[in-house]
Formats: C-alpha cells, sequence, structure tokens
C-alpha cells in the first residue's frame, strides 16, 4: 500500500513539474518559487498548485494533445 501511495504522489510531484515548465506565462522566478516550495513542502504545495491552477494544467494539457 505505501508504495502504491508514493508511487502515486511522486507521479504528481512530476507531472506539476512539467506542467510548471510548458508554462509560457510564468515568470523564471515565479517557477523557481514553486520549485522551491515542492522540494520544502511538497504535500502542501502539490494540493495548493492543484487547487489554484488545476484548470490551467487541464487546457493546457488538452491543447497539447489536441491534432
Amino acid at each position: 500500500m505505501r508504495t502504491y501511495v508514493f508511487i502515486a504522489y511522486l507521479t504528481v510531484i512530476f507531472s506539476i513539474l512539467a506542467d510548471l515548465f510548458r508554462d509560457h506565462t510564468l515568470s523564471g522566478w515565479a517557477k523557481a518559487a514553486w520549485v522551491l516550495f515542492l522540494v520544502f513542502v511538497s504535500f502542501v504545495t502539490a494540493l495548493v498548485y492543484l487547487i489554484s491552477r488545476g484548470s490551467r494544467m487541464r487546457e493546457r494539457r488538452v491543447l497539447r494533445a489536441a491534432p
């Protein structure tokens, strides 16, 4: 059970990191701040990111998947 949760957590973290670097509206400093917060306060930061930027994350994925 712990392994499954850990792999799911890593998947979320890597998805957030990939989305951060695909987003061209954020400045470099904002990206660096998100990454630092993900490193030091990872669980809370992941939740905040998904709540605050989740809809735009979905929009970027849809645009990337469109032919």
